[in-house]
């Protein structure tokens, strides 16, 4: 929970939370300007309209070509939002790269490429959505909600987190502060981690299948795959 302090002199006086009275405002503030995140991405869509109906909030691009699913809560209930960004990432999941492109241009008036360098400084990598993250943008959460979220970060390795955002009014003063429920880039490190395990697990089963079918058996002579597609050759 986050709190805000004024200093009086040698006094603290608390600020009061306020209630932001349109949530629409703050999809509008992260669409100018996604810093408030504390993520180095780029916006490529907003309302984004799935193939079953739904709308994604935002949709942002970092600078690996990785995709991004901002979600806010709006009137959803807590599990409702979080199920919500689970099932748009479902779809986001299966968006090749030329469909990311034309969604790019829908919404920047403009090619990709180009807008890409403009904000990162570096190149278009030619494949995109190689992975893909979720953030949930709510006030709070319930504590059930918050679990899942936990669980599914930390324990499964999917990247997911939550953006929490409080409004404070000081006397007419208006403030916006912004916290997460967890660290993101352990939450990034996490799913990477589990993706590159999952691969090094495919890539042992390859080699060794392959490694059967070349000697007709299992025999004394193995091959193990380890790592980003690298050969051991083992022998006794």
């Amino acid at each position: 929970m986050t709190s805000l302090w004024r200093i009086s002199g040698d006094k603290l006086q608390r600020v009061v939370e306020a209630t932001l009275s349109k949530e629409e405002q703050l999809e509008k503030w992260i669409a100018e300007d996604p810093a408030i995140l504390g993520l180095d991405i780029m916006l490529i869509g907003r309302q984004v309209p799935t193939d079953f109906g739904g709308r994604i909030d935002l949709l942002g691009i970092n600078r690996e070509g990785e995709i991004v699913v901002i979600e806010l809560k709006r009137s959803l209930t807590p599990r409702e939002v979080v199920a919500q960004v689970l099932d748009y990432a479902s779809w986001v999941s299966k968006l090749s790269t030329k469909r990311i492109h034309e969604l790019s241009i829908a919404f920047l008036r403009m090619p990709l490429a180009p807008a890409f360098r403009d904000h990162f400084e570096a190149p278009l990598p030619e494949a995109l959505n190689s992975a893909h993250s979720m953030i949930v943008v709510a006030s709070a959460l319930d504590p059930s909600s918050q679990r899942i979220v936990e669980y599914l970060a930390e324990e499964c390795g999917v990247n997911i987190n939550t953006a929490f955002f409080n409004f404070f009014n000081d006397g007419g003063q208006q403030y916006l502060t912004a916290d997460w429920l967890m660290d993101q880039d352990e939450v990034a490190w996490k799913a990477e981690a589990k993706d590159e395990s999952a691969l090094g697990r495919s890539l042992v089963c390859q080699c060794r299948a392959w490694a059967r079918s070349r000697m007709g058996g299992y025999g004394s002579t193995w091959i193990s795959c380890r790592g980003r597609g690298s050969l051991l050759l083992k022998t006794p």
